[in-house]
C-alpha cells in the first residue's frame, strides 16, 4: 500500500512538472517572437531610411550642379525675369524653381504626382522642345518642397531647399525625414 501511494505521488508530480515546463516554453517562445519582430521592424526602418536618403541625395546632386552653374536669364526663360538667375512659383504640390542652366536651357524643378506618388520632376527646354522626367523612384513619396531664393545685385545668389520625404509602403511611417540644404551660385558679378 505504501508502494502504491509513492507511485501516485510521482505521477502527480510529473503532470505538474509537464505543465510548468510547457508554460515556461510558451513564455520563452513568445518573448523570442517579440524580439524577432522588433529586429525585423528595425531592419525595415533602416532600409527605408537608407532608400529615402539615397534618392534625396541624387536629387540634391542634380539640382546642385544646375544651381551652381545657372546663368542670368536675360529674357530667354519666360518664368525668370530680366537679369535674374532664379525664380519660384507654386503648383498644387509645393514650390517650383525656374532657372537657365549652363547649356542655355530653361529648367523647372517641381513635385508632380505619378500613380498616386508625389515625385521630383525636372523639365528642360523651351516651348515645344521640352524634355524631362522624374528624378526619384515611385518608392519615395515627397510630402513638401520649398525653395527660398536670395538673389541681389553684385552678391552671390543662394537657394535654400527644404523638403519632407518618406518611403512608400509598409515602412512609410518609419522613414519620414525633413531635409534642408543651401546651395550657392558660382556667379555673383554682373556677367
Amino acid at each position: 500500500m505504501r508502494h502504491l501511494r509513492i507511485k501516485k505521488l510521482v505521477a502527480g508530480l510529473s503532470l505538474v512538472e509537464v505543465l510548468i515546463s510547457t508554460t515556461l516554453f510558451v513564455v520563452i517562445i513568445l518573448s523570442m517572437t517579440g524580439i524577432f519582430k522588433m529586429i525585423l521592424d528595425s531592419q525595415r526602418q533602416s532600409i527605408a531610411t537608407q532608400n529615402v536618403q539615397e534618392n534625396v541625395k541624387y536629387f540634391y546632386e542634380v539640382i546642385s550642379k544646375e544651381i551652381r552653374m545657372a546663368q542670368r536669364s536675360s529674357g530667354a526663360c519666360a518664368e525668370v525675369p530680366g537679369a535674374a538667375r532664379f525664380a519660384t512659383s507654386t503648383n498644387t504640390y509645393g514650390d517650383v524653381l525656374h532657372l537657365k542652366n549652363y547649356h542655355g536651357e530653361c529648367v523647372s524643378y517641381s513635385l508632380d504626382e505619378d500613380n498616386g506618388v508625389v515625385r521630383f520632376k525636372v523639365v528642360r527646354g523651351l516651348g515645344g522642345n521640352q524634355n524631362g522626367g522624374f528624378l526619384t523612384p515611385a518608392k519615395i513619396n515627397l510630402k513638401e518642397l520649398r525653395f527660398f531664393v536670395r538673389e541681389a545685385d553684385n552678391e552671390q545668389a543662394y537657394i535654400t531647399i527644404n523638403l519632407i520625404a518618406e518611403a512608400v509602403g509598409r515602412e512609410a511611417n518609419y522613414s519620414l525625414m525633413n531635409v534642408q540644404t543651401t546651395i550657392a551660385s558660382r556667379y555673383y558679378r554682373a556677367d
